[in-house]
């Protein structure tokens, strides 16, 4: 049976270089004969925003019910994101916000009072970019995006092994050589399947 990886692109503009980079991805898995899904965030028809926050619930709109589907579905998931003010894009924050919600992505046992992972079984890479130099969102902002993401929302449902691929130090109009190394590495790693 055919690995089957998800490819979640959650920038909001369609001519980023995140855009690009999970296009590139995308293709290197299919070239690897994998099996790959896509989701642009951008793409999808939904409210991010939260109205009552967790105190009651939201029906989900169709592309999250797919959404979720597709999450279920897949063996590898792949998140390709910018870090921007050391978190997520406020759409891609809402679809988390809206898509890995109790029920779906985990529960709590009332015995227990534990949460129980929903989403066993499954692997993700996080690709992201940020301006910044590597060091400095770990020494100075305590790397709360990948702690926020890695062990609060993936390895929380189920997640594992999480890694994580950063692409820092990304400037708008940069180098095209740049750009195209970048793009390289990105079909290279879906060949791999990881």
């Amino acid at each position: 049976m055919r690995k089957k990886i998800l490819v979640l692109d959650g920038h909001p503009d369609a001519l980023s270089l995140c855009a690009k980079l999970a296009e590139r991805y995308r293709a290197g898995a299919l070239a690897a004969g994998f099996e790959v899904m896509s989701i642009c965030v951008r793409d999808l028809q939904f409210d991010p925003i939260l109205h009552a926050g967790y105190r009651q619930p939201q029906p989900l709109e169709r592309d999250l019910i797919l959404a979720q589907e597709n999450i279920r579905a897949c063996d590898h998931l792949v998140i390709v994101t910018p870090l921007w003010w050391a978190g997520l894009p406020g759409l891609f924050k809402g679809f988390i916000d809206r898509t890995f919600i109790r029920g779906f992505s985990h529960a709590f046992d009332p015995v227990k009072k534990v949460p129980e992972k929903l989403l066993l079984g499954r692997s993700a890479t996080v690709i992201y970019t940020q301006g910044a130099p590597f060091f400095y969102s770990w020494l100075f902002v305590g790397d709360a995006f990948w702690k926020m993401l890695r062990k609060g929302v993936l390895e929380f449902s189920g997640f594992s092994p999480v890694r994580r691929i950063c692409f820092s130090g990304i400037r708008p109009n940069q180098d095209h050589a740049v750009y195209a190394a970048l793009l390289e590495r990105a079909y290279q790693l879906g060949r791999t399947g990881k």
